[in-house]
């Protein structure tokens, strides 16, 4: 019966119905939240990102198949909207350090010391993966703290390829998160990574 429900709900949204709207929110709301909460680790932005989510579905009602498993539908928004705050953490340094605070906030709690001993980990065997002279680059400028400047003078090398090494060196640690790890770890690889 609650999947002839669900349908009939997707069907009234589809046509506009605000009611429906508030009765699928009212089911997954919950849902969703867990699931992008697993992902950003932060719950304010987990409810910012709810919030698009169910902004996006009345955007798009009048899309909906309502044939088409709705928590599959809410999965890939949510998703999606998830990654592109990733990306835009990646790139922003307020929003970083305004994530970093609240995760500091709760770095206490043995869930996150053993996230953080797993990043650790996979980031070291991302880095060992690397060709030699970009492991190089990379071990300098980000667990060194050298600028690029610097570390070009003392490997020889120009400042555009040190950028490069760095450039394919971040693409590439990126890559084997995505591989090897789950998405909290790419989250905390993005976090503390400067663009």
């Amino acid at each position: 019966m609650k999947f002839f429900d669900e349908i009939e709900l997707m069907e009234r949204l589809q046509q506009g119905d605000q009611q429906a709207f508030l009765a699928l929110y009212d089911r997954y709301h919950s849902l969703v939240y867990n699931w992008v909460l697993k992902l950003v680790k932060v719950p304010e932005l987990a409810e910012d990102i709810v919030q698009e989510v169910f902004i996006k579905i009345w955007q798009i009602r009048e899309r909906i198949n309502p044939q088409q498993s709705f928590p599959a539908f809410l999965y890939k928004i949510s998703r999606n909207k998830a990654f592109a705050l990733l990306k835009k953490i990646a790139t922003d340094d307020t929003l970083r350090s305004t994530v970093m605070a609240e995760l500091g906030s709760n770095a206490e709690s043995a869930e996150n010391r053993l996230l953080w001993q797993q990043y650790q980990t996979l980031l070291n065997h991302a880095v060992e993966q690397l060709p030699v002279q970009r492991k190089k680059v990379f071990k300098l400028c980000r667990q060194e703290g050298m600028s690029y400047e610097e570390v070009a003078a003392e490997l020889g090398i120009s400042r555009n390829t040190v950028k490069e090494h760095m450039v394919m060196a971040m693409k590439n640690i990126r890559e084997y998160f995505s591989q090897h790890g789950d998405m909290s770890l790419l989250f905390l690889f993005l976090l503390t990574q400067k663009p």
